[in-house]
């Protein structure tokens, strides 16, 4: 499945969850789509920003 496609789906269940995708997170989308990130740099840049004080979140990159 192309990149493109799998992300149209993806966000396509975020918005039938009801939810609005962060104009941030569109952004990495697109640089993933380009080539320009990583998917595991995503789930890093996310993990970083959303991690709560104290709790481990599997996956997540060494430093």
């Amino acid at each position: 499945m192309e990149k493109q496609t799998a992300w149209d789906y993806a966000l396509g269940l975020i918005k039938i969850d009801g939810l609005t995708p962060t104009p941030e997170f569109l952004e990495m989308v697109e640089k993933e789509i380009q080539g320009e990130m990583t998917l595991t740099e995503i789930e890093y840049s996310l993990n970083k920003k959303y991690k709560m004080k104290g709790e481990t979140i599997v996956g997540q990159l060494e430093q």
